[in-house]
């Protein structure tokens, strides 16, 4: 999907090395996602729908860590195509906003873990996006520009990513990880031999788990999923069979 705002890489390129531009606009891909995952997730899910002649009003996803509705967020792209799905966000100063943004999403208010407990300490960040249950994944950001440290703590519920996802075992074409630390942890809990998602992105957090990554990638390949793509900040399957 295009964006109405010309691409400015080429704009800029082209006037850095003084040359002609061409005399046709070429215009960015709309994104919303922190370093374009969205572009690419499209792409492989656009590619599943046209082998499948299905529609994107078709497509069910579940994000979570959703945090904003609109910026950083993984399914805007895919929600403005026509899909629908579940968002899970814990943090309450974000509720009005997902609701507002995304009617059609349902939220989910909880903290995703390995495992299923009752409720779990969040721990909000002065950068909503770096808010965590893992204290010092939080802490790892440092000053972050002024924009890190930890401006409260609060008991949110929680569920456990089984019994999130089993309600909707066989339709997930995407689903999203976001979790601060936690991602690694909830790809391996995840009960493949029922909950299958076509794609699966999650964060690698390196700049903290040094060799996380490659962790997520064995893993991963183990459970049938190939490495699509990858990111700075997030690594993308696709499964094989």
């Amino acid at each position: 999907m295009l964006s109405q705002f010309e691409n400015q890489s080429i704009n800029q390129e082209v006037a850095r090395l003084n040359l002609p531009n061409s005399r046709i606009k070429h215009f960015a891909p709309a994104s919303y996602a922190q370093a374009g995952e969205d572009v690419i997730v499209e792409g492989i899910l656009a590619a599943k729908l046209c082998k499948s002649q299905r529609s994107w009003d078709s497509v069910f996803y579940v994000e979570i860590g959703a945090n904003h509705p609109i910026s950083t967020s993984s399914t805007y792209l895919m929600y403005q195509r026509g899909a629908r799905g579940v968002l899970v966000e814990p943090n309450p100063e974000l509720e009005a906003l997902i609701r507002t943004a995304r009617p059609d999403d349902v939220l989910v208010r909880s903290v995703v873990l390995p495992a299923p407990q009752a409720s779990a300490t969040l721990f909000i960040g002065n950068a909503h996006e770096l808010s965590s249950v893992d204290k010092a994944h939080v802490e790892s950001f440092g000053d972050f520009n002024g924009l890190g440290g930890i401006r409260e703590h609060i008991e949110v519920s929680a569920i456990g990513i089984n019994e999130l996802l089993t309600p909707y075992a066989n339709k997930v074409d995407y689903l999203s990880i976001d979790c601060e630390g936690l991602d690694h942890d909830l790809v391996k809990a995840i009960d493949y031999e029922r909950i299958r998602p076509g794609v699966i992105q999650c964060e690698q957090s390196e700049h903290r788990l040094k060799g996380n990554r490659a962790q997520i990638i064995n893993l991963m390949e183990c459970r049938s999923y190939r490495l699509a793509a990858m990111t700075d900040n997030n690594v993308i399957f696709e499964r094989s069979t």
